[in-house]
């Protein structure tokens, strides 16, 4: 009983497959933390992957769905 337990269990993960959710990242480069959301979010992007990181420049990697 308990081998048709886990064959059926077994079975079942195999039969409801739960699709992948991919995401494209891209890392944004700007003279200050607007420009950088600015130029992600008017090529598409819609939410910061990684925090920013300012020196001469800002930088922040940024995904979408």
């Amino acid at each position: 009983m308990r081998m048709i337990t886990i064959t059926a269990t077994a079975l079942l993960l195999l039969l409801v497959q739960i699709p992948a959710q991919a995401k494209t990242t891209r890392t944004f480069s700007g003279s200050n933390p607007a420009e950088v959301e600015k130029n992600a979010r008017k090529a598409g992007y819609s939410y910061p992957e990684s925090e920013m990181k300012c020196s001469a420049r800002c930088n922040q990697r940024w995904a979408r769905d």
